[in-house]
């Protein structure tokens, strides 16, 4: 009787294992798929990932295989060589990004920009009333000066613009629905001009690699 009970149970424990293992893998494997659709979608942005999005999405690429690195050695040599390539493909990504974004921008540089673009080193200060001129200043000032814009003083351009919306936020709730309804026109058309000089940028680099 003992001998049939310990028997019962030592397959009721190798069935547990098995059950947790094959859990475990069908968890690692549907990881695997979210970092390559993650994977994917990032890099096919190119150089449209902006200053400001970066550092979230090296804190995506950590989250995303925080798993698939703590359960590797529970994959399939398959998964494991695909992880690897995915891997691969990141680090290079981001070494080109560092080599851009790593540098902070210089805070006098900055300064400089906010009071060409913007009319103000106090944007931060600005009332709801008075967001409405100085983001159609700003946007009008991209507009005659982008032509000659390296990629460097659209990081600077964007740093303006990120200052201009932050602050727009803190006081949105004091601004009326049709001061909100235009800046939020001028901020699609700024993120649209900032990629459409970034696929230009592109498109001549291809040209020069033929």
């Amino acid at each position: 009787m003992k001998k049939t009970l310990l028997a019962a149970l030592t397959l009721f424990l190798v069935m547990c294992t098995l059950s947790a293992q094959a859990q475990t893998k069908s968890k690692l494997e549907q990881d695997l798929e979210d970092f390559r659709t993650w994977m994917n979608k990032r890099v096919s942005q190119g150089d449209s990932v902006t200053r400001a999005e970066w550092p979230l999405i090296k804190q995506e690429f950590k989250a995303k295989t925080q798993s698939l690195e703590r359960g590797s050695s529970q994959m399939t040599e398959a998964s494991k060589q695909e992880y690897g390539e995915l891997k691969g493909r990141y680090n290079e990504w981001e070494a080109e990004k560092e080599e851009r974004y790593g540098q902070p921008l210089n805070r006098e540089t900055a300064a400089t920009w906010e009071r060409r673009l913007a009319g103000t080193n106090k944007i931060g200060q600005l009332k709801a009333s008075q967001l409405r001129s100085t983001f159609i200043r700003f946007m009008e000032n991209v507009r005659a000066q982008r032509s000659d814009w390296s990629l460097r003083d659209w990081d600077y351009a964007e740093h303006v613009y990120l200052q201009l919306s932050d602050r727009k936020q803190q006081v949105l709730s004091q601004m009326s629905n049709s001061d909100k309804m235009k800046l939020a026109a001028l901020q699609v058309e700024f993120n649209t001009l900032r990629k459409s000089r970034d696929a230009k940028d592109r498109y001549n680099h291809m040209r020069e690699q033929r």
